[in-house]
């Protein structure tokens, strides 16, 4: 009986030991995953490119951009970017310093902190400005997209 146990506790250890390594692996995929959206959107920013930029969002996502405006839904987004593209962002370039987390709220929900910057604003000549980027994002058919966000300018001396 004692052998008995011994086994079956050992093939637990094993099974849940397992669990915690695929699920592990997942996670650095889906992490690999979002990273590569990051990039997508800092490459569509610097085409300006507002179907690109679109394309990173769910269908029913939302953003507040620094200012505090609300844009409510893919298509609202895109229609920003179209509007901001093709005028005093239209020679501005966005950089992104650091992905700063990824935190798994459920297996197909992430929330994420991203450190970017931008310059050639032409409302604001000669300036470069920080930001911190808050995103949510969901998984829908194995693709990572922006469900909300809001991105938040860094003022002087915040990290």
């Amino acid at each position: 009986m004692n052998k008995i146990f011994t086994i079956y506790s050992m093939t637990l250890v094993f099974i849940f030991t397992l669990q915690n390594v695929v699920a592990q692996v997942d996670t650095a995929n889906d992490k690999d995953a979002i990273k590569q959206l990051v990039t997508n959107y800092e490459k569509a920013w610097n085409r300006h490119d507002p179907k690109g930029l679109a394309d990173n969002y769910d269908n029913n996502a939302t953003w507040v951009n620094w200012f505090g405006a609300y844009y409510i839904g893919k298509e609202d987004i895109q229609n920003h970017y179209e509007i901001v593209h093709t005028s005093y962002f239209k020679s501005s370039h966005y950089y992104t310093r650091a992905v700063e987390d990824i935190i798994f709220v459920k297996p197909d929900v992430a929330i994420s902190h991203i450190r970017t910057g931008l310059s050639g604003d032409t409302r604001f000549p000669g300036q470069t400005f920080e930001f911190r980027r808050t995103i949510i994002l969901t998984k829908k058919d194995g693709i990572w997209l922006i469900l909300a966000g809001q991105n938040a300018k860094l003022n002087d001396g915040i990290k």
